[in-house]
């Protein structure tokens, strides 16, 4: 936050307001601008990706070839991964890789053992957020790989214990079709998953199970909608730690995308909110040969995929402070941040996460604190 406590003097690169006078600043924009912003129209908060990074980087035990980052788990010590690696039960299994703390590297895979793989393909695994419900799809219901499969869900009494053996997760989710790339919400309280069941928009369609509480049995299924479903196929949906943003694939056909399997995503304003229609993920994550399998880091930071070349890339996701669209963060980006405190989904709502949370408060305040430290580094002269 240092570089909010000094104010540009006209001279490039000096700054030369005192730390005593920072709060009479944001005290005068809110009273100019506070009761003009209430009547702004809404708009959504907008933000864009980084640069992708090749994961291997990050993950140097894994191997390009056959591996799949599924999900990481919300301290961000577990990632799940899938793979058809030597060592396993057969086929694709599940897979763990483990650290002691986020600084710290990154472990082999272990495999779980087979009371959670079996000889058919295990994989698409999802964590609650505390990490004590794993669930996955399976083909060991049925005898070819990939020719269907069903939801299950194996869970554990604390972090160090072992899995329990896996449950169906019934009638209700699964069906006689293929239900398969589960994605659970950090609450435990929504599953969303891909289907190929008779009634979709497409062959293969994204739907949703509810519940009301984690003792529960899960509700059922019900197709996501024309906003996001359509003619063509969408797989592989991935939740945000917050519940308001699916990122998906498809099949490469949908209109506006940008050759092969393309990523995109739907939006909510609340977990009681209808999705919006879909959006492409555009040209830094899309190329013309295929993305796929997308994957968020624990804290909304970046969003893991997997694409055609073979390789696991890590794209940075940058919310976008520059709320005028000059070319720089500045005093003028902080005064509509303030002019438009306390509202709902506007421009302004980047925090804490950079899709935003529905309301402009402290926490979009804290991501324009940073980015504005990145844009204008703390000069003491």
């Amino acid at each position: 936050m240092t570089a909010l406590l000094y104010v540009a003097s006209g001279q490039k690169g000096r700054y030369e307001m005192k730390l005593f006078e920072i709060p009479m600043v944001i005290t005068s924009v809110v009273g100019v601008c506070f009761f003009a912003g209430l009547d702004a129209p809404a708009a959504r908060a907008d933000f864009t990706f980084g640069e992708p990074v090749d994961v291997l980087s990050i993950f140097p035990s894994l191997s390009a070839e056959g591996v799949c980052i599924d999900c990481l788990s919300a301290d961000g010590l577990e990632a799940y991964i899938e793979s058809d690696r030597a060592g396993g039960q057969g086929n694709y299994d599940l897979w763990v890789c483990k650290r002691a703390s986020v600084e710290d590297d990154w472990g082999p895979p272990e495999n779980p053992g087979p009371g959670v793989n079996k000889p058919a393909w295990d994989a698409f695994a999802s964590l609650t957020g505390d990490g004590l419900e794993l669930y996955f799809a399976s083909g060991r219901s049925v005898s070819q790989a990939y020719g269907g499969g069903d939801l299950y869900v194996t869970k554990r009494t604390t972090r160090d214990g072992p899995w329990s053996w896996p449950t169906n997760l019934g009638p209700n989710v699964n069906t006689s079709s293929l239900d398969s790339c589960s994605m659970v919400s950090s609450d435990g309280l929504e599953l969303f998953f891909l289907s190929d069941r008779p009634g979709g928009y497409g062959s293969w369609d994204l739907y949703v199970s509810k519940r009301a509480t984690r003792n529960d049995p899960w509700g059922p299924a019900a197709n996501l909608g024309s906003a996001v479903n359509g003619p063509v196929d969408e797989a592989g949906p991935c939740l945000s730690p917050d519940g308001l943003l699916i990122v998906f694939q498809d099949n490469g056909t949908r209109p506006g995308g940008r050759g092969g399997s393309d990523l995109w995503m739907t939006r909510r304003a609340s977990r009681s909110a209808p999705w919006e229609p879909v959006v492409n993920l555009g040209p830094i994550v899309n190329t013309p040969t295929g993305e796929y399998r997308p994957c968020f880091a624990p804290d909304g930071s970046a969003l893991y995929f997997l694409r055609d070349d073979i390789a696991l890339w890590k794209a940075p996701i940058l919310p976008v402070a520059d709320f005028n669209a000059d070319g720089k963060v500045d005093l003028d980006d902080l005064r509509l941040l303030i002019d438009n405190w306390g509202t709902d989904k506007t421009l302004y709502d980047i925090g804490p996460y950079a899709w935003g949370d529905g309301k402009v408060d402290i926490e979009d305040l804290k991501v324009f604190t940073a980015e504005w430290d990145k844009e204008n580094p703390a000069n003491d002269q």
